[in-house]
């Protein structure tokens, strides 16, 4: 990253990885051009942390047992994660108000992954559901 490039903690929200077709790959992408990268969720964090190794991922956040919006709030506040530009990616538009009052730049994941060239899964999230055992 240049010198003069802004500093970027983008934070995925677990179901927006879930709607992509290679999330590991796209986490590996989004590793050359962020400063700090994790994941928020109101699923119980040891499903996020299972969701997060199943993608070869070691996050530098992760939401620990509050909601999505409590989370955005506590990494924005944490000194580790201070960034120029904090950007949320989600599968949710109902989180877009909550985000923005909180100063992260809201990006849904179809908006996001047209962007930046990621593919989203063809089938419906039921079709994958037998993928997912929320177990560790």
């Amino acid at each position: 990253m240049a010198d003069d490039a802004d500093t970027i903690t983008l934070a995925f929200e677990l179901a927006a990885l879930e709607r992509l077709a290679d999330p590991s790959g796209v986490i590996s992408d989004t590793q050359r051009w962020t400063n700090h990268l994790g994941i928020v969720s109101d699923e119980p964090s040891y499903l996020v942390r299972k969701r997060a190794r199943d993608y070869g991922f070691t996050p530098d956040f992760l939401p620990g047992p509050r909601t999505r919006s409590e989370s955005l709030v506590k990494v924005k506040n944490q000194p580790e994660h201070a960034a120029d530009r904090y950007i949320y990616v989600s599968a949710d538009e109902a989180m877009r108000a909550a985000a923005e009052e909180h100063g992260w730049e809201f990006r849904p994941i179809e908006e996001a992954a047209e962007t930046a060239g990621w593919r989203l899964h063809s089938g419906t999230m039921e079709d994958e559901s037998d993928q997912h055992t929320g177990w560790p």
